[in-house]
């Protein structure tokens, strides 16, 4: 029996990665200390009932959960963040003035965050139309499994008027206040939300605020956008743009000038 093609490149695959996860965690150990970062915090982590580790088995799975998930649906999201903001050139012109005018040329770290919201705003709005998990299933006590899709929610006209546009003014406080807690959805909601949203909301502010700061993405007129709804929705082929620098909107005083 030969596996197809596919397989083993999927094993191949796997098994640079165990690799590199195992590398990691040996060179913790030589050197003593597993360090402060996530993968510190799994080595020493212990059993509150027995006080045992995780075995490395165990700890080689919560990396690549971390890995998997945390690059996979970032990366969609991202990617439509970018689409819709060719899209809607006010939007990209509001969101690098306000880039430029806290950051000033110098890279972006958590501390600027506050003081970046429309950035904010704008990943959150993205992530409305197009959520990286589209759909979300639960199994309910009697054992019925409920499918529910953050998709079809996040357009619903009832909760969000003129659904089809792209409008990171949503997200304002007083707007969300105004909401359903349960109208958006996008990591899930209530126990089992999304272990991850707090780190990906950062991550991609943070990415986003980068990018913004030095380059502009526009579409390629050639390459349609489709919508793939695979494990995560994602254009179909890939989302073919062209790279620009920059550039902010002068202030009244330079425009005097």
């Amino acid at each position: 029996f030969c596996p197809p093609r596919r397989n083993l490149r999927f094993r191949a695959a796997l098994s640079t990665l165990d690799a590199a996860v195992y590398d990691l965690m040996a060179a913790r150990q030589e050197a003593g200390d597993p360090g402060e970062d996530m993968l510190g915090m799994l080595m020493k982590a212990r059993d509150e009932e027995t006080g045992q580790p995780m075995s490395e088995r165990q700890v080689r799975d919560e990396v690549i959960t971390l890995l998997i998930a945390g690059h996979e649906t970032v990366a969609s999201a991202i990617t439509w963040t970018f689409h819709l903001l060719a899209a809607n050139p006010g939007a990209r012109q509001r969101l690098e003035n306000e880039v430029h005018s806290v950051l000033g040329g110098r890279l972006p770290t958590t501390a600027d965050l506050p003081n970046l919201p429309y950035t904010g705003w704008v990943f959150s709005e993205a992530l409305r139309l197009y959520p990286p998990a589209w759909l979300i299933t639960r199994k309910a006590l009697a054992g019925t499994l409920i499918i529910l899709s953050p998709y079809v929610l996040q357009r619903a006209p009832a909760y969000w008027p003129e659904p089809e546009r792209f409008l990171p003014e949503r997200f304002e406080p007083s707007a969300e206040k105004a909401r359903p807690r349960y109208a958006y959805i996008p990591f899930g909601g209530g126990p089992r939300l999304c272990i991850g949203s707090n780190f990906a909301q950062i991550e991609a502010q943070l990415i986003l605020a980068l990018v913004a700061q030095r380059f502009r993405l526009d579409p390629d007129p050639r390459a349609a956008v489709v919508p793939d709804p695979l494990v995560t929705i994602r254009p179909r082929g890939g989302l073919h743009m062209t790279l620009s620098r920059s550039q902010p909107e002068p202030t009244p005083a330079e425009a005097a000038v």
